[in-house]
């Protein structure tokens, strides 16, 4: 049976804007995020979904409540799996923050992010990756065609590394699938059973925002 994943970075948060580390920081999205997910519900309405999978985090909540309005009744499920990196004692500080004192201190990025009672980046890899395979057998088991998963720009970048590793190809000449930060409400579509990715980081719902600006980092 065919199996059609659709996978959504959530909506704007001050946090984004600010480029403050959230993490597992609870953050709401802001007047532009919800916009922005109402959007994102308009562009998926047809899609009729089976289930989905969200990461327990408000800000993709918030982003999965506003796709959902334009569906009928779907169940779903918050997993802490789908959660951004755990960033420890760091949540909160400036993401410059982030550079100039590893930098100060001659540490790599991960290793003052571990020193600070986060994740390692291999710990977070592991994790995006378990949730996609818990995400697809549980989906598989119970014989959706149609799910939908709501997660961070992380967890997103990474399985992005493991769908090419994988073997995945785009269904599309010109379509380029990277591991790089997505945009908010970007919508990625994945065919499971073929192995096809046929859309990537796509925000065309948010053509009256100027896109020009740069993607919101991943954290």
């Amino acid at each position: 049976m065919s199996l059609l994943v659709t996978l959504v970075r959530h909506g704007n948060t001050n946090a984004n804007n600010e480029r403050w580390l959230q993490g597992h920081t609870d953050t709401d999205l802001n007047e532009n995020g919800l916009k922005q997910a109402d959007s994102c519900g308009e562009r998926l309405k047809e899609q009729n979904f089976d289930h989905v999978y969200c990461s327990d985090l408000k800000r993709c909540k918030q982003t999965a409540s506003a796709i959902l309005s334009y569906q009928k009744s779907v169940s779903i499920d918050y997993l802490p799996l789908l959660r951004e990196r755990d960033f420890g004692k760091l949540s909160r500080q400036p993401l410059k923050y982030l550079n100039t004192e590893s930098q100060r201190l001659n540490l790599t990025i991960d290793q003052f992010i571990v020193n600070h009672q986060g994740e390692s980046e291999k710990t977070f890899r592991e994790r995006a990756v378990a949730a996609w395979k818990f995400i697809i057998k549980d989906a598989q088991e119970k014989k959706y065609r149609s799910i939908l998963v709501v997660t961070h720009g992380g967890p997103l970048k990474y399985l992005s590394s493991y769908w090419i590793e994988s073997g995945f190809k785009t269904a599309q000449d010109g379509l380029v699938v990277a591991p790089v930060a997505q945009g908010n409400t970007a919508i990625t579509r994945i065919s499971v059973t073929d192995k096809l990715i046929y859309e990537f980081n796509s925000t065309n719902h948010l053509k009256e925002q100027n896109s020009t600006q740069p993607p919101p980092p991943a954290v």
